[in-house]
């Protein structure tokens, strides 16, 4: 059985929220975060994706069995299934989350080289300067009203904007322009693919063959550099995804089964479960 994911009232760290929606389901919060605590707090899963912005205060802990510390004016590019663990921040700590689902996500349909792509999937923070927070820090309040007023299409735009600006922020970033291993390259690679292609291939040979390795020797080098396995990494993007779809939009399970490429709806339902104890069904309700 799946833990209860505490719900937004429930923490008091929020100096504010706000969260744009359709059909009554949320597909982006904007929010401001105070105060000693965990840097992507449970209530912000099962949104897919995350973009956290440090501004005041630091905070350190492992990230996916890796130790990061993240001082002030740092970026952060999160995804739900991120490990968090032994997580201790400053008192002072001031951050600002923007998460979003799949679904939103893809209305973004933003298309960064995978070269980029791939590189922030294996370092994820970046350094924002004072002058580029200012900018950022403009985006959120912007975002705010827009997000408040719930203008979809206005909101659309200006996080499509926000993006590619933060992007060319990281592009340019000294340890972003650091040269990756070739494992990491290859992990990078393959995470890229199957965020943009889990939907459609869920076979370890297909991501394999698009890189030009043997598939044993990409479980190889993932193993070794990740501590993860292909068919591993695929079930996972799978699983948020259909955690997202499930909680955040109004579509039928075997919609969402069609969406994600299974054969039908029991192979579905067989994933989902072996996954997280739970059916589809069993798992939208409770998060009404």
């Amino acid at each position: 059985m799946l833990p209860e994911i505490p719900k937004l009232s429930h923490f008091d760290h929020f100096a504010w929220l706000c969260s744009l929606q359709k059909d009554q389901f949320n597909l982006l919060t904007l929010s401001k975060i105070e105060g000693a605590l965990p840097i992507l707090p449970e209530p912000f899963l099962p949104p897919s994706y995350a973009l956290q912005f440090v501004v005041r205060g630091n905070t350190i802990g492992k990230i996916n069995g890796r130790v990061v510390e993240l001082m002030p004016n740092t970026g952060v590019f999160w995804w739900s299934d991120h490990v968090l663990k032994d997580i201790k921040t400053s008192s002072d700590l001031e951050i600002y989350v923007l998460s979003f689902t799949t679904e939103f996500a893809e209305m973004l349909n933003i298309h960064l080289p995978q070269a980029q792509f791939a590189k922030l999937l294996m370092r994820p923070t970046w350094h924002i300067t004072e002058p580029q927070m200012e900018v950022v820090l403009q985006y959120i309040n912007f975002l705010r009203q827009l997000i408040e007023a719930n203008l979809q299409q206005p909101v659309l735009h200006m996080v499509r904007s926000l993006i590619y600006y933060l992007a060319e922020i990281a592009a340019v970033d000294t340890q972003q322009k650091s040269t990756l291993s070739r494992a990491e390259q290859i992990c990078g690679q393959f995470l890229s693919l199957v965020e943009l292609h889990c939907h459609e291939h869920h076979t370890v040979e297909w991501y394999a063959c698009q890189i030009c390795l043997a598939p044993k020797y990409l479980s190889n080098v993932l193993k070794q550099t990740l501590d993860v396995s292909p068919n591993s990494c695929i079930d996972q993007a799978l699983l948020r995804q259909a955690k997202s779809l499930l909680s955040s939009t109004s579509l039928s399970i075997q919609q969402i089964s069609d969406r994600l490429g299974f054969q039908n709806q029991s192979h579905f339902g067989t994933f989902f479960k072996r996954q997280t104890g739970l059916n589809p069904s069993a798992f939208k309700t409770s998060m009404k």
